[in-house]
């Protein structure tokens, strides 16, 4: 998880106007009697969009500068935000289920086929064109926020294809289908809300990186001169920045003034070589 402090702010631009225009478009033609199950694809890209508007906000705060109150920093928002975005799609999925087991056993919706038609395969593209992007954007940043995020754009691609087998199969005459395939997306919505509260609370925890951050750290640390081991490494995530407590052997007959400077040579080179790094404290063994 490493990731340039100075993000530009297109991606998670495109993906929220990206993701709200296409929950406009397609909870307005399902709204307006359009299709029961395009309105449902329009409610999965309005928890798409919030899933990019809430992440973006927590990294804008997590850019702040640590104070008194809050020494580690803000990071920690970020994975709020995730766990407030999974709560809403679980919110969303229920409700759906409800709504299709009581309210549409009544309801009959008169809308244009073709319409429902073009409407998904609008959805197909336009869902597809912004993961390509944002995936492109998450290469070239070294974010691990704008893939995650994009992911649901290719959920959302997924899920607008079953929908556009559905409406041939419905244009067919197994109208039935209908509700069967709101019944499903509603569950898939309320599966992926799970998985965002799970992925929020697992990084509310303080957490050990994985070894290959480890393996990194403790390679940057020896290329520093006069670095002859590296005796012990504590690292944790707090947020998705990382704090880094370790220990370094240096040769003994050093005076104070140089091991001092290697320390300082050792921060400075985990910071330079890994933007995710917030804080380093090097202890001389």
């Amino acid at each position: 998880m490493y990731r340039n402090r100075n993000q530009p702010v297109h991606p998670f631009l495109v993906g929220v106007l990206g993701n709200l225009g296409l929950a406009v478009l397609k909870m307005g033609f399902g709204l307006f009697g359009g299709s029961r199950l395009v309105l449902m694809d329009g409610l999965f890209s309005f928890m798409s969009a919030a899933a990019f508007l809430l992440p973006w906000q927590a990294q804008v705060l997590e850019k702040k500068t640590t104070d008194m109150r809050y020494p580690y920093g803000l990071g920690k928002v970020l994975f709020i935000s995730t766990t407030v975005v999974g709560l809403l799609g679980m919110v969303i999925g229920v409700h759906m289920l409800y709504y299709n087991l009581i309210v549409m056993t009544g309801l009959r919706m008169y809308g244009s086929y073709v319409g429902a038609v073009m409407v998904t395969i609008i959805s197909i593209v336009a869902n597809e064109a912004i993961y390509r992007y944002l995936m492109e954007e998450s290469k070239k940043l070294s974010n691990t926020i704008i893939a995650t995020s994009a992911r649901y754009n290719r959920i959302d691609v997924w899920i607008s294809c079953f929908i556009l087998f559905l409406l041939f199969l419905i244009g067919l005459g197994a109208g039935y289908l209908e509700r069967a395939g709101v019944a499903v997306i509603s569950i898939i919505v309320l599966l992926v809300g799970l998985r965002m509260v799970f992925i929020g609370f697992a990084g509310i925890m303080d957490k050990v990186p994985p070894r290959k951050v480890l393996d990194r750290i403790r390679s940057c640390a020896r290329k520093v001169k006069d670095v002859k081991d590296i005796v012990n490494i504590k690292a944790r995530y707090v947020g998705t920045l990382l704090h880094i407590d370790m220990s370094i052997a240096i040769d003994e007959d050093l005076s104070m003034e140089h091991a001092d400077q290697i320390a300082r040579n050792v921060k400075t080179q985990l910071m330079g070589k890994m933007p995710s790094v917030r804080e380093v404290n090097v202890i001389i063994a």
